[in-house]
């Protein structure tokens, strides 16, 4: 096996619910001892054990509407009213400038967008094989406590983080294939093809 596992995989794997062949090959990965990978892992096993040795509480109500509602729209992909576009405004690989927005010297993207929920620029930048490790800043109205974003591959979700309450967010090993990204700030809901391949 020469592909690095993603964080899910590994995750999948400390906990036994990644099986067969696969299941062999982050075995393997595992145990040539590179040293990201050795890392992950044993966060993996440090949260796990940290989580077990913590008493479960139930959330506050309103925390819980706002999860169901989350993960209602996140396997609901496309359904439902009020989605809108955003519109595309700058990006570093097709070499217009505009002004305000900064280039990349690397090998990252750098994406400006502009939405219903507001304007927002992301910085992707090579992770792992296959994946990205994305920033942003979203310029949220003033009241807005903070957006989801979920990225997604063909319909899948591949990742999910919420943004603090100034707007930043912070999605650490993305695959380079998602394509798709949703944004959803209460009932706005914006979405926008995403491509990070550099």
């Amino acid at each position: 096996m020469t592909t690095r596992p993603t964080f899910t995989e590994l995750l999948d794997w400390v906990e036994g619910r990644l099986a067969g062949d696969r299941a062999d090959a982050v075995a393997s990965y595992v145990a040539a001892g590179d040293p990201a990978t050795t890392a992950s892992v044993e966060w993996i096993r440090e949260f796990i054990a940290g989580a077990r040795s913590m008493p479960l509480s139930e959330p506050p109500p309103e925390l819980s509407a706002r999860l169901r509602n989350v993960f209602e729209e996140l396997h609901r992909p496309g359904h439902g009213d009020g989605w809108s576009d955003a519109s595309l405004l700058h990006d570093t690989r097709t070499g217009l400038a505009v002004a305000g927005l900064r280039s990349l010297d690397d090998d990252g993207v750098h994406l400006a967008f502009d939405s219903e929920i507001g304007r927002f620029v992301l910085d992707a930048t090579a992770a792992g094989a296959g994946e990205v490790d994305i920033q942003g800043l979203i310029m949220l109205a003033p009241g807005t406590r903070g957006v989801d974003l979920a990225f997604l591959e063909r319909g899948d979700l591949r990742r999910a983080v919420r943004s603090t309450p100034d707007g930043r967010f912070d999605a650490r090993g993305v695959p380079v294939d998602v394509d798709e990204l949703w944004l959803t700030s209460g009932a706005t809901r914006v979405r926008t093809v995403l491509d990070l391949r550099r």
